[in-house]
């Protein structure tokens, strides 16, 4: 089981990565979002998990030949895309 002021804690570090931190773009005025970015070496993939109202949406990015991208960030077009997502599954 996990400890409620732990739980608590990580709810509240989750939120700020939206509210003033690399997940910025997966805001959605007047709803609770919180999430986690990520970026691995050279830019090979990016991602952003998210949670809003009870649901849990993860978008990865990434070439199918391991190529990088051009300086794609979990901040970027994954959060923006979880943003879309979360919108239109109202």
């Amino acid at each position: 089981m996990i400890d409620p002021d732990q739980a608590a804690m990580m709810q509240r570090m989750l939120a700020a990565v939206v509210a003033r931190g690399t997940g910025r773009a997966a805001a959605l005025p007047g709803r609770g979002v919180m999430g986690k970015t990520g970026t691995t070496s050279d830019y090979r993939d990016a991602w952003f998990m998210g949670c809003v109202g009870g649901l849990v949406i993860g978008v990865w990015l990434g070439n199918d030949d391991n190529r990088p991208m051009q300086h794609q960030t979990g901040g970027q077009l994954p959060a923006r895309l979880f943003h879309d997502i979360a919108l239109d599954a109202r």
